[in-house]
């Protein structure tokens, strides 16, 4: 059977019961190999998409995984309270060659506290995805050129 909500199967109406108690509207309730899990979109540039591709192999982890990492990362830091600024998640057209739509899906209560912080912060969900993408891969794991460029700028060079 068909769940006509997410066009995916949901034989016990678990999909559309979780629809229910997820009171805040960022991500989208489901369930994932048995477990509750949400998901969101947003959009970010290209070379981030491949760039966080490639350091989710290289850490011997899926994008899936490494989502889920900034996510706990990203609530653990808290890096908009120390002036990180929030990107816009929601445009350019996701039809521009250079952006890339990112669907996000992390376990149930990780989503939650996303989508909390979105609402406290009047942010919007694909926004704050972005951010938190934008800062796992330039602040934790910066590319070799951006780390190449602090160091000069350290040295006053």
């Amino acid at each position: 059977m068909r769940s006509r909500a997410h066009g995916s199967p949901d034989p016990d109406g678990a999909n559309r019961a979780l629809q229910g108690v997820h009171a805040l509207q960022g991500f989208r309730p489901m369930i994932f190999s048995g477990k509750p899990y949400a998901e969101g979109r947003t959009v970010i540039p290209l070379r981030m998409s491949l760039y966080l591709q490639a350091l989710a192999f290289a850490q011997g982890m899926t994008p899936r995984a490494l989502h889920v990492d900034g996510a706990a990362r990203f609530l653990d830091d808290r890096p908009w309270e120390r002036g990180l600024a929030w990107r816009n998640g929601r445009r350019p057209e996701t039809g521009d060659p250079e952006w890339a739509a990112v669907t996000v899906r992390l376990p149930r209560d990780l989503a939650d506290r996303l989508d909390l912080v979105a609402h406290r912060e009047s942010v919007h969900p694909a926004d704050l995805l972005y951010t938190m993408l934008f800062w796992y891969a330039w602040a934790l794991y910066p590319p070799l050129h951006e780390q190449e460029r602090r160091r000069r700028l350290l040295q006053g060079e």
